[in-house]
């Protein structure tokens, strides 16, 4: 194989390693936290919303 043959082969590995990555990513995190609302924000404390009121 030469040099020119093994870089567009190396090249191609390495973006479907990417493109991969890319879609397997949203499972790892659990497809339920994409859908619908993201917040980031679900600490919930009962002794702080007590001591508003």
């Amino acid at each position: 194989m030469d040099k020119k043959m093994r870089f567009l082969l190396g090249t191609v590995l390495f973006l479907a390693g990417i493109i991969t990555g890319f879609f397997i990513a949203p499972i790892k995190q659990g497809i339920g936290n994409n859908c619908g609302n993201n917040s980031t924000n679900n600490y919930h404390n009962e002794k702080e919303e007590n001591e508003e009121m």
